[in-house]
């Protein structure tokens, strides 16, 4: 049954899968656009948009004015609720507004979940019209395509503007979301495609977006290569750059240590594991450090506790913090470096108490939450699928311990996580800075943690769950070729786009690489499969990563300068976060980067370590 009906507006008809628009006079400011409404609306449907919108993001808002968002001591607690950020969002109870463009998505594409019916709509559209992004509105009971976009108010990092408040995120340029120019006479054509069909649960839906998410937008992966040259650099980049030779770990360019996330205990064991005798003899002190560095519960920490220091802005029930993600991602890295090099004891101890440290946090919470006091064990912040990698660590440690609690735990944490995460449509929080917002990161855990259920069990409900989870993080991958309009340095340099991956719905750019992992349970799912889709979905992932750093041959150049301009010119190895398509952070940001470099590295370092011995993940 056809749910919707279509109302077009500023000259345009559409017919047969393609809005046309035909100019009657010339004018330098076009706008059209359709209006898409649905006759039989439900107040619970999921509404979905690819990295950008999980059940219309319908999570209570809080307005935090410093970075990164941190909570406050009356909001933590076993009742706390889910909170985010003020980002593009619908209300709780679905009143309100989000205006977005194709540049937020990773497909350009609305879904919408009827669950009471259950059925699915889905609306496929182009990225651009004549260079310029087009503009998404949903509502309640409406979503409009704007040609191009014509937003009331733009978000800028962490803030949407209320139309009583008018802030920095505000449009300030008066020709910015302007129309595009067109000439009397002149036709312009964009397809959209709609689907409606009858769908089970979200599953299904996200199943039937993961099958069918090219439907108008496509694109081949790009055509680079993992060759000695690329390692040679990567290297080179991390003793250079990244190694702290005081202290005595490989960290990220700052030099400081975070275990987990972003790097620290993880890009070790690519170095432990192809380095030259240097890298391999800084992986192990680095493994020396991440086990110095844990709280007397086991978990571990960002600093010596004799050096922790109250966070700014922050509650005094954050201090002693950390999320359980970064323990988890450090106790499943131990047990990949152990399956390489002969453990010390004092590692085999910490990777022991830590994994306690879990099982104990597990069975008096339900959960591991997000936030842990690493001194007293106490949960800080429950609601969030942070620690989504807790389960394949803990099937680790049952595997190299032998004592069947840790498998109890992490088969009993992944239904939880399954069923409260996965079959609800989001993951949620697993960066550091982004509250509870839904996320790309803690959904690639997800994976990660069903697939090593999988092999340790052979249960086949886990290969389901990992399937499920596939799709679901799929929706985070860019499925195209963006067009790059202005001289941006992505332009410049040609980024391919496809297989970029967005972190979450605060920070609204797409990245090289998935924060922080190969990909590899991608890969292990193909041969438990023989899906060979999950293997194309991870070559995108790979293949997109080499065109991000930074070499001797092809430099890359900040936004600030020139292209070619040295004083921008980013060092040999470097690979900035950001594959901004998006203008959250200005028109001037959209394929443009800072002089840095970040956590692709680690990802760039694994890919060789864990993928690229396989035949068929090679393609040159």
């Amino acid at each position: 049954m056809k749910r919707y009906y279509l109302q077009t507006y500023g000259g345009c008809v559409y017919e047969d899968g393609v809005l046309r628009f035909v100019a009657s006079k010339k004018s330098e400011d076009a706008k059209w656009g359709v209006k898409i409404r649905f006759s039989d609306w439900e107040e619970d449907c999921y509404i979905f948009s690819p990295a950008c919108l999980y059940d219309g993001n319908r999570f209570q808002k809080v307005d935090r004015g410093w970075y990164p968002p941190t909570y406050k001591d009356e909001e933590t607690g076993e009742n706390a609720i889910p909170l985010i950020n003020n980002v593009p969002a619908l209300n709780v109870d679905g009143s309100g507004v989000v205006e977005v463009t194709t540049g937020d998505m990773a497909t350009p594409c609305v879904g919408i979940y009827f669950r009471q019916s259950k059925q699915a709509t889905f609306i496929f559209f182009e990225q651009a019209v004549k260079g310029r992004n087009i503009g998404v509105r949903i509502e309640k009971g409406c979503v409009t395509l704007q040609y191009p976009s014509d937003r009331k108010l733009q978000y800028r990092m962490m803030e949407t503007p209320h139309p009583d408040h008018l802030g920095e995120c505000t449009i300030k340029d008066e020709g910015e979301e302007k129309g595009v120019a067109v000439a009397k006479g002149e036709t312009v054509t964009s397809r959209i495609v709609f689907e409606e069909f009858a769908c089970e649960d979200l599953p299904a839906f996200f199943e039937y977006f993961y099958n069918n998410r090219r439907k108008v937008m496509q694109g081949e992966r790009a055509k680079t290569k993992y060759d000695n040259a690329l390692w040679n650099t990567m290297e080179y980049h991390l003793n250079a750059h990244n190694y702290n030779e005081e202290k005595g770990f490989y960290a990220q360019t700052n030099k400081r240590w975070h275990v987990g996330w972003c790097g620290g205990g993880m890009s070790s064991y690519p170095l432990l594991k192809l380095g030259n005798a240097t890298s391999k003899e800084r992986a192990l002190k680095t493994l020396d450090y991440l086990t110095f560095c844990a709280g007397k519960t086991g978990f571990f920490t960002d600093l010596p506790i004799e050096e922790w220091k109250q966070p700014v802005e922050a509650s005094k029930t954050m201090q002693y913090s950390a999320t359980v993600r970064k323990s988890g991602d450090g106790l499943q890295f131990l047990f990949k470096h152990f399956k390489i090099t002969t453990p010390k004891q004092e590692w085999i101890d910490a990777a022991k108490k830590c994994a306690d440290a879990f099982v104990k946090l597990f069975e008096t919470y339900g959960t591991f939450g997000q936030w842990v006091n690493v001194q007293t064990g106490e949960l800080i912040m429950p609601c969030s699928s942070c620690g989504a990698i807790v389960p394949a660590a803990l099937t680790e440690a049952w595997l190299f311990f032998k004592d069947e609690k840790y498998l109890e735990i992490a088969e009993k944490s992944g239904e939880y996580y399954y069923q409260n995460f996965v079959a609800q449509g989001y993951t949620t929080g697993g960066p550091s800075e982004i509250l509870c917002a839904p996320d790309s990161e803690s959904g690639f855990a997800m994976v990660e943690s069903f697939v090593t259920l999988y092999e340790a069990t052979k249960d086949e409900k886990w290969l389901k769950y990992a399937k499920d989870a596939t799709h679901l993080f799929s929706s985070w991958v860019v499925s195209y070729e963006y067009e790059w309009v202005t001289d941006c340095e992505f332009k410049i340099q040609k980024i391919n786009t496809v297989g970029s991956v967005f972190a979450n719905v605060q920070n609204k750019h797409s990245a090289p690489g998935i924060c922080t992992s190969s990909g590899d349970a991608l890969y292990r799912l193909y041969k438990y499969t023989g899906e060979k889709s999950y293997l194309e979905l991870l070559k995108d992932i790979a293949y997109f990563l080499p065109q991000c750093v930074s070499t001797a041959e092809r430099p890359l150049y900040a936004y600030n300068y020139p292209h070619g301009d040295e004083r921008g010119k980013l060092a040999r190895g470097y690979i900035c976060e950001r594959v901004n398509m998006s203008d959250w952070e200005s028109q001037n940001w959209i394929g443009s980067i800072w002089n840095g470099s970040c956590w692709s590295e680690t990802s760039v370092a694994l890919t060789f370590a864990e993928l690229m011995d396989f035949e068929e993940m090679k393609e040159n």
